[in-house]
């Protein structure tokens, strides 16, 4: 076991159900056609904090920006597009805490 203070005690505490649709596109026959997978899992969706805006291009501070903290990985790369609470989302970065008990996704409002 890791010496390191173990998150998943205080997720234990912390975590809500929360349920996203993550958005594949592929072609078939000529077309773009998207596909929507539920993704459910326990976690904490929060806003980016102002320190981490600050780093942000310019132009994208504006924007929502959310973490994911799970101890739990979900099937989420970086570029994918979801939903959560009916606004879409482009996954911005994701990282592997799993030595700590956790995955972290960073997560921006998409734009068309």
């Amino acid at each position: 076991m890791s010496k390191f203070p173990q998150i998943k005690y205080a997720f234990k505490n912390w975590q809500q159900n929360i349920t996203l649709v993550k958005i594949t596109q592929s072609i078939i026959n000529y077309k773009n056609v998207e596909e929507e997978q539920v993704l459910s899992f326990k976690g904490v969706i929060q806003p980016l904090q102002a320190e981490q805006l600050k780093i942000k291009p310019e132009g994208q501070r504006d924007w929502q920006w959310l973490m994911i903290h799970t101890n739990k990985e979900i099937a989420l790369n970086v570029n994918d597009r979801i939903k959560y609470k009916n606004q879409e989302f482009k996954v911005m970065a994701k990282k592997n805490y799993s030595l700590n008990d956790y995955f972290y996704y960073e997560v921006v409002e998409a734009y068309e």
